[in-house]
């Protein structure tokens, strides 16, 4: 069967020995929305969007928010900044440089094969809109158009997830596969992550 569609942005796969993911809480920039599973980059000691194409260096996803450092998480699904009424929203940050995430790949252009994982990096691209205001997370996935050797593009594409679709079968390769990547230029790697 086709490999299911749920455009859910990045997801944080390897955890640390305590069972979480390495993590810290970043005040909010009060530019843009955030959603949970969103590239963020830290600009002048804030988060904020990050650009998902290119060489622009990030610090990591977004996975909740909390009213002051540490704080309770909201239930908001999302960072709406039209609701800010202060300066005291943080958003927690899967920023290990070395953090892996799972990702669905798009329908356009040539699908990636089983040789993509390790020789490639690519950049992603929202799904029609940037959130789903229902579940709050970003409709994220890797272009699979942009898919190239070097370091010019935001993630480096690893390998093939072991991902189950609803109906039972494996994850395979083609429209809407799920592939385990890492940052290529991580803002607490000075930048630039060596590709494998």
């Amino acid at each position: 069967m086709a490999n299911d569609d749920f455009a859910r942005g990045l997801i944080p796969l390897n955890v640390n020995g305590k069972g979480t993911v390495n993590s810290h809480y970043y005040q909010a920039s009060t530019i843009t929305d955030i959603a949970v599973g969103m590239v963020v980059a830290l600009t002048q000691g804030r988060v904020s969007r990050a650009p998902v194409t290119g060489m622009a260096p990030v610090i990591g996803v977004a996975l909740g928010f909390a009213r002051g450092k540490g704080g309770p998480h909201e239930l908001d699904p999302w960072l709406d900044v039209s609701d800010f009424s202060s300066d005291d929203w943080y958003v927690q940050v899967a920023d290990d440089p070395d953090q892996e995430f799972f990702i669905q790949e798009d329908t356009g252009g040539t699908a990636l094969t089983g040789t993509a994982g390790g020789q490639y990096t690519g950049d992603l691209l929202f799904q029609t809109t940037s959130i789903d205001t229902v579940s709050g997370i970003a409709r994220l996935e890797i272009d699979a158009s942009t898919a190239a050797t070097g370091t010019g593009q935001l993630v480096h594409i690893l390998r093939l997830h072991d991902y189950v679709n609803s109906d039972g079968t494996q994850n395979a390769v083609g429209d809407y596969a799920k592939w385990v990547v890492r940052f290529t230029h991580h803002q607490k790697r000075g930048g630039t992550a060596a590709v494998a």
